[in-house]
């Protein structure tokens, strides 16, 4: 067995877990419908805890803990086909089973080849493990900032249906924040660039994907119908509010922040991208499946031929924008700065708390969306005044994430989720507990000094 063999079956063996971890959270929603809320079966856990630990641990370890993984997953396949309704098998379940099957067989040979190869004078090459575990904690942190964060959803508190709600929310919002960053770092773009590929995909999410822009009433979350009315423009159909909230919410708790965060973490792979040309693939495969997901839900079909169109149009601009913005950038020399930033943190962050803050305590009158508006672009105008005449470094940009995140995770202990019954100590439970994440992906980017290219 070859050292390039070897190679290549480390790399398919925890693309294949995560695959098969995918299709068994698909299966979830597309499968027989349940009769209380979605929670996520125990073998998609496990399948992505065992592809973490294919990638971290020792070449033997860690396909040892792979190929137990896939013979769990399997067992808990075989189990569910046996017990499925014959009424439950349509095209798409039928065709996720393949994928899932298809994905086991893979990493179990993927698995099976690794154990058997022989690696020179150690078990196996060196690698950095910090970097596929802050790719997961990227995927984490979007996830929470993006949905669970709020704590506004009847998944509160409850773990199997955070679980899940983690993984697909870390397909929906991390995969593709991964390969926007990746993107722009390669194409040597800056910030300015990347917010505004993050504009285009939470204008897409909320206008194509899910389209609550334009929803009526979705989901039944309680309130919406009033908070929508408040800044109606019926030549539109949307909201005003709500297109400053959902879009807005987006680029920053879904994307930028954690983002930011996440950079900080390790300041030497910043300006540098992260996924391969197998994990860039599982990405995009991740997000498409997880949008599809929620495109085949009846409640995420409410615009109109005409506000997809224009939707679409938004999005190409933004992208144009931020590819004429990055162009402009790359054509200048960078400058390069050896500190840490003379601004001191403390003023960034409480500046960057209050600009996260109070826009959540405007009401739902055009007032309140002037106020917010003016608010987050008096803010960003800030950054962008400072970062040129000041020392800007990771850690003020990681400053301004945690704030916005920490001030989010707060107010979320001041209200009760909007769909559901939810009792208060599993609810405080989930706040507490996200908040704590928050609190440990800040202290992992403080953790110590940076220096970085402003």
């Amino acid at each position: 067995m070859s050292l390039t063999a070897g190679v290549r079956a480390a790399w398919l063996l925890p693309a294949c877990l995560v695959i098969a971890a995918l299709a068994s959270g698909m299966l979830v929603v597309v499968g027989p419908p349940l009769d209380g809320p979605i929670s996520l079966p125990l073998t998609a856990p496990v399948l992505l805890a065992a592809a973490v630990a294919a990638r971290v641990l020792p070449s033997r370890i860690g396909a040892g803990i792979a190929l137990l993984a896939v013979a769990i997953a399997v067992a808990a396949a075989i189990t569910a086909l046996s017990t499925e309704p014959d009424g439950a098998r349509t095209a798409i379940v039928l065709g996720i089973r393949v994928i899932q099957f298809a994905a086991l067989g893979v990493a179990a040979f993927a698995g099976v080849r690794q154990l058997i190869t022989r690696w020179p004078d150690t078990d196996r090459p060196s690698r950095d493990w910090t970097r596929p575990a802050q790719i997961v904690g990227l995927l984490c942190m979007c996830g929470i900032g993006a949905e669970l964060l709020t704590a506004y959803s009847d998944n509160t508190g409850d773990p199997g249906a955070v679980a899940f709600a983690l993984v697909f929310f870390g397909a929906l919002y991390g995969a593709p924040a991964l390969v926007a960053r990746d993107l722009v770092r390669r194409l040597g773009w800056g910030w300015p660039s990347l917010l505004l590929v993050f504009a285009a995909l939470g204008t897409a999410q909320a206008c194509l994907i899910d389209q609550s822009m334009f929803s009526v009433d979705y989901q039944g979350y309680e309130g919406w119908e009033e908070m929508r009315q408040g800044t109606l423009i019926p030549a539109l159909g949307i909201s005003a509010s709500n297109a400053y909230n959902f879009v807005t919410g987006h680029v920053i708790y879904s994307f930028a922040a954690p983002v930011a965060l996440a950079e900080a973490w390790a300041p030497q792979r910043a300006r540098k991208p992260w996924l391969g040309p197998i994990g860039t693939v599982v990405a995009v495969l991740a997000y498409g499946g997880a949008a599809a997901m929620i495109l085949s839900d009846p409640e995420s079909r409410s615009g109109t031929p005409a506000q997809l169109l224009v939707s679409a149009g938004i999005v190409a601009a933004f992208i144009v924008a931020a590819t004429l913005v990055g162009r402009r950038r790359s054509s200048k020399a960078h400058v390069i700065t050896k500190t840490a930033g003379r601004l001191p943190l403390w003023p960034v962050f409480a500046v960057a708390l209050l600009a996260g803050l109070i826009p959540s305590f405007g009401t739902e009158s055009w007032g309140g969306v002037l106020m917010s508006a003016a608010v987050t672009g008096g803010f960003g105008i800030a950054i962008l005044v400072v970062a040129r005449t000041w020392g800007w470094s990771l850690r003020h940009s990681a400053t301004v994430a945690f704030a916005f995140l920490l001030g989010r995770g707060a107010l979320a202990f001041t209200y009760f989720p909007l769909l559901g019954d939810v009792a208060p100590v599993p609810k405080y439970a989930h706040n507490t507990v996200m908040i704590l994440a928050v609190i440990a992906a800040g202290w992992l980017a403080f953790r110590r000094p940076t220096r970085t290219t402003r």
